[in-house]
């Protein structure tokens, strides 16, 4: 009996196929910043990787952190099937967490990454509370998301509005669901720098530093985002635990 394949991106694929897929994978631009924002640790750190997808950038922090306590979490069991699969040395690190509730204990944790997760939950607010809470005092939160901003997206709006207005008048709007296998695929959110972070001020946390994801195609694209790096498609944003979030949810 052939083992079951693997879900990926809307595809099924099998085990010989996966791993061509992620032959020489490594981190994107925006997980490299996410790395470079977590500053070397000399002692022992708990470090959660919160929506690790297929496990890469856990794998990184193994290696740039060696001393440090890994944990990569996802509520999906497929994703953590496939994070198992493609990095089998560290595959125990890889433990199905719940963003709503953690099976961690309160003040646990020095670092939390929560990357490309925030902008697909229903309950953005109820998640960012219970990362607080197993966050220790001073505890460090890396999260990054998508902006509004991304110069491709703001163009292909303007054209879609603009052909719905003067071609096609009954256009209906598009949606942001890519892949229909995946209950978690779709963004429902899109966080503005400034919204983004008074989510996470009035839930007990301070500033620290925040850059974006200069992720240019071409040349001229990547010339243009270091000119204006808010029209990059991702900011990622460093906050510090500065109290405990308030229970009640507005």
């Amino acid at each position: 009996m052939s083992p079951k394949p693997y879900l990926i991106d809307g595809k099924k694929l099998t085990a010989e196929e996966t791993k061509k897929l992620f032959l020489g994978g490594g981190l994107g631009e925006r997980e490299k910043v996410a790395l470079s924002m977590i500053s070397n640790l000399n002692d022992n750190k708990t470090i959660v990787d919160l929506g690790c997808l297929y496990g890469f950038f856990c794998k990184a922090l193994t290696k740039k952190f060696p001393k440090s306590n890994v944990i990569a979490g996802d509520y999906n069991e497929e994703n953590l099937k496939i994070s198992r699969f493609l990095h089998s040395e560290i595959s125990s690190l890889f433990k199905q967490l719940n963003a709503y509730n953690l099976n961690l204990k309160s003040d646990s944790v020095d670092i939390l990454t929560f990357q490309e997760v925030i902008e697909h939950l229903e309950g953005a607010a109820q998640a960012i509370k219970e990362i607080n809470r197993v966050l220790k005092p001073g505890g460090i939160l890396i999260l990054s998301t998508p902006t509004p901003y991304y110069w491709r997206d703001m163009i292909q709006s303007f054209k879609y509005e603009l052909v719905r207005k003067y071609f096609k008048k009954d256009l209906p709007l598009s949606d942001a669901i890519y892949f229909h296998e995946h209950e978690w695929n779709r963004h429902i959110y899109c966080w503005t720098p400034s919204t983004l972070y008074t989510l996470l001020k009035v839930n007990g946390f301070e500033y620290v530093s925040h850059a974006y994801c200069e992720d240019g195609r071409s040349y001229i694209e990547k010339i243009l985002l270091k000119i204006l790096p808010f029209f990059s498609p991702t900011i990622i944003l460093k906050v510090r635990k500065s109290s405990e979030a308030p229970k009640k949810i507005v």
